[in-house]
């Protein structure tokens, strides 16, 4: 028992060395804090409205608990709790939660995020290496929530030799988005990164990021490093007509030697701006390609230029004859939304109707319907 007192008194002296916290409504910054780690949301509610209230006087305080760690003394504690009597231990635990510090770096992490952009970016930065997972997700999503100011920051951890710290800065970039242009060339690096996931967290952070993006992507298309081609070819295609400066070189690298550049460019160019005569000549020798699905990209994305593809009919019709039905139904479909300038291809897509696949022959008479339908009068899909 007076070894427990001896801890006792310790933790007392260590808890009147610290410097007095700020009170609001008769509570200090660390007890609202940690009401924001209770399942209760009205009472996190409040406590984020308090910290609010608090401002930028609570930070000296959170960040110092962001920094904590259990006591020393804890092991010796708990050795010897078992032989305390029970009021004694958890009078002693209520009353100065002395070994409570994860929970406490986490009620500071989210008290910090409730402060918005008053939060301080590098203790929120640090706060990615925590060892617990929980603490670092909630710190990217504060940093995520302040915006551009979290920016440079937060491209010097996507640095970080600690692929976890990595792969939280990515996450906290894809929330700010269009207001982290500055940090597209360091994800474009990050799309080789060997941590698990981060390569597809860069993708989705630089579509997120947007318009302001396009430039550093299009001059990855020419790396020397074919995954870097083929995910910057994935990242423009996730960006629709945003990406639509990227065509010359998307169209480029529908050439590209390599079948997962070529495969992603030709999906890229018919997601972004499939409508030039550029984009269209692409994607029509693109169905000549030796790899089915790179042929079947084609032949979707000249679906969606829709009526302007009239130029490319014949490689569409040529395409009816493709050894893979995938292909075949998607020139067929292309065709029909081409409309009546594709009736070039009509005696072609009639042939498609003995088709010995049902999807073929659906797609070719709803082609046909489309197109010309007079021509086929009691054409019937068998």
């Amino acid at each position: 028992m007076a070894v427990a007192l001896g801890i006792a008194a310790a933790v007392v002296a260590v808890n009147r060395r610290s410097p007095p916290e700020p009170v609001y409504k008769g509570k200090t910054v660390t007890a609202w804090a940690r009401d924001m780690n209770t399942s209760d949301p009205l009472v996190r509610s409040n406590a984020a409205l308090a910290l609010e209230a608090i401002g930028p006087y609570a930070v000296p305080v959170l960040v110092q608990s962001l920094d904590r760690r259990d006591s020393i003394l804890k092991r010796l504690f708990l050795s010897l709790a078992p032989k305390l009597p029970v009021w004694f231990r958890r009078s002693f635990i209520r009353a100065f939660r002395p070994f409570d510090a994860v929970n406490d770096r986490l009620a500071a992490v989210n008290a910090l995020g409730a402060l918005g952009t008053n939060a301080p970016v590098r203790a929120l930065t640090r706060a990615l290496h925590d060892p617990e997972r929980q603490i670092a997700v909630q710190a990217a999503t504060a940093l995520g929530n302040i915006g551009k100011l979290a920016v440079p920051e937060l491209i010097r951890a996507l640095n970080d030799k600690d692929g976890y710290v990595r792969s939280m800065a990515c996450y906290a970039i894809s929330k700010i988005g269009p207001d982290a242009p500055g940090a597209a060339p360091v994800l474009i690096q990050r799309l080789t990164d060997s941590f698990v996931g981060i390569p597809a967290q860069a993708v989705d952070a630089l579509g997120r990021i947007g318009r302001p993006a396009v430039v550093a992507l299009s001059g990855a298309l020419k790396s020397p490093d074919e995954q870097v081609r083929a995910q910057a070819a994935r990242a423009l295609g996730g960006m629709s007509v945003q990406a639509k400066d990227a065509a010359p070189a998307l169209i480029e690298a529908t050439r590209d030697r390599q079948l997962a550049v070529r495969h992603n460019a030709v999906e890229a160019l018919g997601n972004v701006w499939p409508f030039s005569v550029g984009s269209m000549t692409a994607l029509a020798d693109a169905l000549k390609d030796s790899d089915a699905d790179v042929r079947l990209q084609a032949a979707q994305g000249l679906a969606r230029a829709s009526r302007l593809a009239a130029p490319v009919v014949p490689a569409l019709a040529g395409a009816l004859n493709d050894p893979d039905p995938r292909v075949r139904a998607g020139a067929a479909h292309a065709l029909g939304q081409i409309g009546p300038a594709a009736k070039p291809a009509v005696s072609a897509l009639i042939e498609m109707l003995k088709d010995e696949e049902a999807s073929v022959r659906g797609k070719a008479q709803e082609a046909l319907t489309k197109i010309e339908p007079e021509a086929v009068p009691g054409a019937e899909v068998k």
